[in-house]
């Protein structure tokens, strides 16, 4: 499945691969991996950056670091770094295929 992380940093990834970031995200536990979604998301979602990059996740991967939450239009993964780099170079996804998702979703 294609999967999108924005991010301000996608020189770095591009060159250097995916890092891994870490949090709780409103648990009482720290979770690491790399925050990906099944479209683009923006600053309305919480994700900040002014690049989007694009990388196809086979969906047992997606699913296996799925975080479900109830009432989401979209889903998201938290997905270790080493993995997510070991399945090949992202791309990033110009202005114009972002301001049509319905395609990206395709």
């Amino acid at each position: 499945m294609t999967v999108y992380h924005r991010t301000f940093h996608s020189a770095a990834i591009l060159k250097e691969g995916f890092r891994d970031s870490t949090g709780t995200y409103m648990t009482d536990q720290e979770f690491a991996g790399v925050w990906v979604s099944d479209c683009p998301l923006d600053i309305n979602e919480g994700a900040k950056g002014d690049a989007v990059l694009m990388l196809n996740v086979p969906v047992d991967i997606f699913e296996r670091y799925e975080w479900i939450e109830e009432g989401k239009s979209y889903r998201e993964s938290l997905i270790p770094a080493a993995i997510l780099n070991a399945l090949g170079m992202p791309r990033i996804v110009s202005a114009d295929e972002r301001s049509d998702d319905h395609a990206l979703r395709d």
